[in-house]
């Protein structure tokens, strides 16, 4: 039996919909709004779900294993249901390859993605919808507390909006650069590092149109549009409750230290 708890189908969430749906996996879903209560629990944790690094994020229950992290849910995916379409391919390198687009991603791009959606969506819809009455003060870690905040309060900074902008660019660059010749990201053969990555970067058009768009970005726009294609995103995209998920933003990972 599986369950997902999620919100609207963009960045973490649209990436567990995704890999459930392309994997042709029967499962229930849980539409949970990330922004009602940062307190609240759609079920019961354990220890690394409540540490979860992905902050707001979608959590799997496959029987009575709790699955948080969204990249390395797909993995879980394979590893539980065999039989069914593999998300990574069986090849080494190619492996090696996709763990470390994940990587890449998740540690780069995402806390940067997450941090100019939040800034240029969420936090103008708190300041017009009264949200600092969320009482910020019983969010734990503090490390979840200190995003909240700056989320709520749209304290984020010039400088770490500048630095986000910056992260978003290199990796849009990147993903441009290795699209050269073929139309997907690892070997060229759809695999989860194309689902890791389309989710995270599928705001990128409406976020960032300067850098993201077809004259800059032509081969990144069309592996986008591929996607939008494909019958697993189609579903995953359906599940939707609002009228543009990609601009729907929440809460999301620390920025990494170093680097």
């Amino acid at each position: 039996m599986l369950d997902l708890y999620h919100w609207e189908p963009n960045g973490f969430s649209l990436k567990a919909l995704i890999a459930l749906n392309e994997k042709e996996l029967d499962y229930t879903s849980h539409y949970v709004d990330w922004l009602a209560d940062p307190m609240r629990r759609p079920t019961q944790l354990n220890l690394e779900a409540e540490l979860n690094p992905e902050i707001e994020g979608p959590i799997l229950v496959h029987d009575e294993a709790v699955i948080t992290e969204s990249f390395f849910m797909m993995a879980y995916l394979d590893d539980a249901f065999p039989r069914t379409k593999p998300l990574h391919p069986a090849d080494s390198y190619t492996v090696w390859q996709i763990q470390a687009w994940g990587r890449y991603m998740g540690e780069r791009a995402a806390p940067a993605i997450s941090t100019l959606g939040n800034d240029k969506f969420t936090s103008p819809a708190f300041q017009r919808s009264g949200a600092r009455s969320i009482d910020l003060a019983v969010i734990e870690p503090a490390e979840r507390r200190a995003i909240w905040t700056q989320v709520v309060e749209g304290s984020a900074g010039a400088d770490l909006i500048e630095q986000s902008r910056r992260r978003v660019g290199l990796a849009i660059d990147r993903i441009e650069r290795t699209l050269t010749g073929t139309d997907w990201l690892v070997a060229d053969i759809f695999s989860a590092a194309d689902i890791d990555a389309f989710a995270l970067t599928n705001s990128l058009p409406k976020l960032v149109p300067e850098l993201c768009n077809p004259t800059a970005t032509p081969r990144m726009t069309a592996w986008l549009d591929r996607m939008r294609a494909r019958p697993s995103v189609v579903a995953a995209l359906a599940r939707a409750r609002t009228e543009q998920p990609e601009l729907a933003f929440a809460p999301g990972p620390e920025h990494n230290r170093w680097g």
